[in-house]
Protein backbone atom coordinates (compact mmCIF):
# COMPACT_ATOMS: atom_id res chain seq x y z
CA UNK A 1 0.00 0.00 0.00
CA UNK A 2 1.21 3.47 -0.86
CA UNK A 3 0.18 6.19 1.57
CA UNK A 4 0.28 9.81 0.45
CA UNK A 5 0.79 12.76 2.77
CA UNK A 6 0.09 15.77 0.54
CA UNK A 7 1.12 19.31 1.28
CA UNK A 8 0.16 22.51 -0.46
CA UNK A 9 3.49 24.15 0.27
CA UNK A 10 5.86 21.18 0.02
CA UNK A 11 6.05 18.00 -1.99
CA UNK A 12 3.85 14.96 -1.59
CA UNK A 13 5.51 12.48 0.75
CA UNK A 14 4.96 8.78 0.19
CA UNK A 15 5.11 5.79 2.53
CA UNK A 16 5.20 2.15 1.46
CA UNK A 17 5.23 -0.73 3.93
CA UNK A 18 5.14 -4.51 4.22
CA UNK A 19 3.00 -6.81 6.37
CA UNK A 20 5.31 -6.24 9.34
CA UNK A 21 4.76 -2.46 9.21
CA UNK A 22 8.36 -1.98 8.08
CA UNK A 23 8.27 1.05 5.80
CA UNK A 24 10.27 3.38 3.66
CA UNK A 25 9.54 7.01 3.03
CA UNK A 26 9.98 8.93 -0.22
CA UNK A 27 10.90 12.63 0.02
CA UNK A 28 10.22 13.72 3.63
CA UNK A 29 9.53 17.31 2.69
CA UNK A 30 7.37 18.75 5.46
CA UNK A 31 7.50 17.98 9.16
CA UNK A 32 6.15 21.32 10.36
CA UNK A 33 4.42 20.93 13.73
CA UNK A 34 5.73 17.34 13.68
CA UNK A 35 2.97 16.47 11.17
CA UNK A 36 4.95 13.83 9.30
CA UNK A 37 6.22 11.98 12.36
CA UNK A 38 2.75 12.07 13.93
CA UNK A 39 1.34 10.61 10.71
CA UNK A 40 3.90 7.79 10.75
CA UNK A 41 3.15 7.06 14.40
CA UNK A 42 -0.58 7.01 13.68
CA UNK A 43 -0.01 4.37 11.02
CA UNK A 44 2.22 2.38 13.39
CA UNK A 45 5.11 2.21 10.93
CA UNK A 46 8.80 1.54 11.48
CA UNK A 47 10.86 3.55 8.99
CA UNK A 48 13.69 1.46 7.59
CA UNK A 49 14.77 3.69 4.71
CA UNK A 50 14.43 7.12 3.18
CA UNK A 51 14.46 7.57 -0.60
CA UNK A 52 15.33 11.01 -1.96
CA UNK A 53 14.34 11.85 -5.53
CA UNK A 54 16.28 15.12 -5.41
CA UNK A 55 17.57 17.61 -2.88
CA UNK A 56 15.33 20.68 -3.18
CA UNK A 57 14.22 22.06 0.18
CA UNK A 58 10.57 21.09 -0.34
CA UNK A 59 11.61 17.44 -0.64
CA UNK A 60 14.10 17.28 2.23
CA UNK A 61 12.72 19.73 4.79
CA UNK A 62 11.83 16.92 7.19
CA UNK A 63 14.87 14.74 6.48
CA UNK A 64 16.82 15.55 9.64
CA UNK A 65 13.75 15.05 11.83
CA UNK A 66 13.06 11.64 10.28
CA UNK A 67 16.66 10.52 10.72
CA UNK A 68 16.60 11.63 14.37
CA UNK A 69 13.29 9.86 14.97
CA UNK A 70 14.37 6.68 13.16
CA UNK A 71 18.17 6.51 13.61
CA UNK A 72 18.48 3.07 12.02
CA UNK A 73 16.95 4.22 8.75
CA UNK A 74 19.22 4.23 5.70
CA UNK A 75 18.98 7.11 3.23
CA UNK A 76 19.27 6.48 -0.53
CA UNK A 77 20.13 9.13 -3.10
CA UNK A 78 21.63 9.48 -6.57
CA UNK A 79 25.38 9.90 -6.12
CA UNK A 80 25.26 13.06 -8.23
CA UNK A 81 22.72 14.68 -5.90
CA UNK A 82 24.49 14.38 -2.55
CA UNK A 83 26.09 17.82 -2.78
CA UNK A 84 22.66 19.40 -3.22
CA UNK A 85 21.68 18.32 0.32
CA UNK A 86 24.42 20.39 1.94
CA UNK A 87 24.34 23.52 -0.21
CA UNK A 88 21.48 25.90 0.72
CA UNK A 89 21.87 27.89 -2.49
CA UNK A 90 21.46 24.78 -4.63
CA UNK A 91 18.74 23.15 -2.54
CA UNK A 92 17.04 26.59 -2.49
CA UNK A 93 16.55 26.74 1.28
CA UNK A 94 18.75 29.84 1.30
CA UNK A 95 15.98 31.77 -0.43
CA UNK A 96 13.02 30.63 1.68
CA UNK A 97 13.59 32.82 4.72
CA UNK A 98 13.44 29.68 6.86
CA UNK A 99 16.26 27.50 8.18
CA UNK A 100 19.13 26.79 5.79
CA UNK A 101 19.34 23.08 5.02
CA UNK A 102 22.81 21.50 5.18
CA UNK A 103 22.07 18.12 6.76
CA UNK A 104 23.60 15.00 5.19
CA UNK A 105 22.71 11.68 6.87
CA UNK A 106 25.55 9.48 8.09
CA UNK A 107 23.79 6.37 6.84
CA UNK A 108 23.76 7.45 3.22
CA UNK A 109 23.86 5.10 0.24
CA UNK A 110 24.87 6.85 -2.97
CA UNK A 111 23.40 5.06 -5.95
CA UNK A 112 24.44 4.94 -9.58
CA UNK A 113 22.04 4.81 -12.52
CA UNK A 114 19.93 1.62 -12.66
CA UNK A 115 21.32 0.36 -9.37
CA UNK A 116 18.95 -2.01 -7.60
CA UNK A 117 18.56 -2.47 -3.88
CA UNK A 118 16.13 -4.15 -1.51
CA UNK A 119 14.27 -2.37 1.25
CA UNK A 120 11.40 -3.70 3.38
CA UNK A 121 11.20 -6.70 1.04
CA UNK A 122 10.71 -4.55 -2.07
CA UNK A 123 13.18 -4.63 -4.96
CA UNK A 124 13.79 -1.02 -5.98
CA UNK A 125 15.68 0.40 -8.95
CA UNK A 126 17.04 3.94 -9.03
CA UNK A 127 16.66 5.50 -12.47
CA UNK A 128 18.79 8.60 -12.91
CA UNK A 129 16.82 11.33 -14.69
CA UNK A 130 19.02 14.43 -14.53
CA UNK A 131 17.41 17.61 -15.76
CA UNK A 132 15.37 19.11 -12.92
CA UNK A 133 18.58 18.88 -10.90
CA UNK A 134 21.91 17.26 -11.71
CA UNK A 135 21.03 14.17 -9.70
CA UNK A 136 17.26 13.96 -10.01
CA UNK A 137 16.00 10.41 -10.11
CA UNK A 138 13.00 8.13 -10.01
CA UNK A 139 12.51 4.93 -8.02
CA UNK A 140 10.88 2.00 -9.79
CA UNK A 141 9.36 -1.05 -8.10
CA UNK A 142 8.63 -3.09 -11.19
CA UNK A 143 6.90 -6.01 -9.46
CA UNK A 144 4.39 -3.67 -7.83
CA UNK A 145 4.14 -1.46 -10.95
CA UNK A 146 5.06 1.65 -8.96
CA UNK A 147 7.17 4.65 -9.96
CA UNK A 148 8.07 7.43 -7.54
CA UNK A 149 8.89 10.13 -10.08
CA UNK A 150 9.80 13.11 -7.90
CA UNK A 151 9.90 16.26 -10.02
CA UNK A 152 10.89 14.36 -13.15
CA UNK A 153 7.40 13.42 -14.30
CA UNK A 154 4.05 14.94 -13.35
CA UNK A 155 0.55 14.29 -14.61
CA UNK A 156 0.59 15.94 -18.06
CA UNK A 157 3.88 17.72 -17.39
CA UNK A 158 7.51 17.44 -16.28
CA UNK A 159 9.84 19.29 -13.93
CA UNK A 160 11.34 22.68 -14.68
CA UNK A 161 14.98 23.10 -15.67
CA UNK A 162 15.74 26.72 -14.79
CA UNK A 163 16.89 26.15 -11.20
CA UNK A 164 20.50 25.52 -10.06
CA UNK A 165 22.08 22.45 -11.75
CA UNK A 166 19.03 21.98 -13.99
CA UNK A 167 19.47 21.40 -17.74
CA UNK A 168 17.02 21.16 -20.62
CA UNK A 169 19.64 19.33 -22.69
CA UNK A 170 19.08 16.04 -20.85
CA UNK A 171 15.27 15.99 -20.75
CA UNK A 172 14.67 13.57 -23.63
CA UNK A 173 17.41 11.14 -22.60
CA UNK A 174 16.09 11.11 -19.04
CA UNK A 175 12.45 10.60 -19.97
CA UNK A 176 13.33 7.90 -22.48
CA UNK A 177 14.55 5.73 -19.60
CA UNK A 178 11.00 5.54 -18.29
CA UNK A 179 9.42 4.46 -21.57
CA UNK A 180 10.21 0.78 -21.13
CA UNK A 181 8.24 0.51 -17.90
CA UNK A 182 4.83 -1.18 -17.96
CA UNK A 183 2.03 1.11 -19.09
CA UNK A 184 0.06 0.12 -15.97
CA UNK A 185 2.80 1.51 -13.74
CA UNK A 186 1.33 3.98 -11.27
CA UNK A 187 3.22 7.26 -11.26
CA UNK A 188 3.51 8.95 -7.87
CA UNK A 189 4.93 12.44 -8.56
CA UNK A 190 6.47 14.96 -6.20
CA UNK A 191 3.54 17.33 -6.78
CA UNK A 192 0.01 16.93 -8.05
CA UNK A 193 -2.17 13.95 -8.87
CA UNK A 194 -1.01 10.38 -9.40
CA UNK A 195 -1.22 8.96 -12.90
CA UNK A 196 -0.15 5.94 -14.92
CA UNK A 197 2.70 5.68 -17.36
CA UNK A 198 0.29 4.61 -20.10
CA UNK A 199 -1.79 7.72 -19.54
CA UNK A 200 1.31 9.92 -19.68
CA UNK A 201 2.54 8.31 -22.88
CA UNK A 202 -0.81 9.18 -24.43
CA UNK A 203 -1.48 12.65 -23.05
CA UNK A 204 1.79 14.09 -21.76
CA UNK A 205 3.27 16.04 -24.68
CA UNK A 206 6.83 15.47 -23.47
CA UNK A 207 6.48 11.68 -23.49
CA UNK A 208 4.20 11.63 -26.48
CA UNK A 209 6.83 13.39 -28.59
CA UNK A 210 9.32 10.64 -27.78
CA UNK A 211 7.00 8.09 -29.39
CA UNK A 212 6.82 9.92 -32.73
Amino acid sequence: MVDILPSYEYCSTYLLWNDNKEAFIVDPGDNSNNRLIKHIEKLGLYIQAILITHGHYDHIGGLKDIVEAFPNAVCYINVDETKVLSDPRINLSYFTGEKKLTFVPQKLVELVDNEEFEVCGFKVKMIATPFHTIGSCCYSIAKEKILFSGDTLFKSSIGRTDLPTGSNKTIDASLMKLMSLDDETKVYPGHGDISTLGREKKYNIYLNNLLK
